[in-house]
């Protein structure tokens, strides 16, 4: 039987590349608590892909604050998320979150 589109891809929402900085906030894969600086490689209505350093479990719940390059300083966009895979690069972690919701808190800070 052959593999259809949707098998291949299972993105629902186009993804846009950008390279904004995020501040993540969780719990590692030893259960410790973290919030640590992050760098956002593409992002989307539904999900993003960014790198950290800290090795965390598919399922683990995030909070995401993503930093806004636009005009106004200290703009940023929160969001909750969950990990749904982690591939192992140059000594970080590439992880895809799926966001609780598709609209972000927008916040100043």
């Amino acid at each position: 039987m052959p593999k259809s589109i949707v098998d291949e891809e299972r993105r629902i929402a186009r993804r846009f590349h950008v390279v904004w900085e995020v501040v993540v906030s969780g719990t590692d894969q030893r259960g410790e608590g973290f919030d640590e600086p992050a760098m956002l490689e593409n992002l989307s209505s539904s999900g993003a892909f960014l790198y950290i350093s800290r090795p965390v479990q598919p399922g683990a719940k995030l909070e995401l604050k993503i930093n806004l390059p636009f005009k106004k300083k200290n703009n940023w966009m929160h969001y909750s998320a969950r990990v749904l895979r982690i591939t192992k690069t140059n000594g970080n972690n590439g992880i895809a979150v799926k966001f609780d919701t598709p609209r972000p808190l927008f916040v100043e800070g």
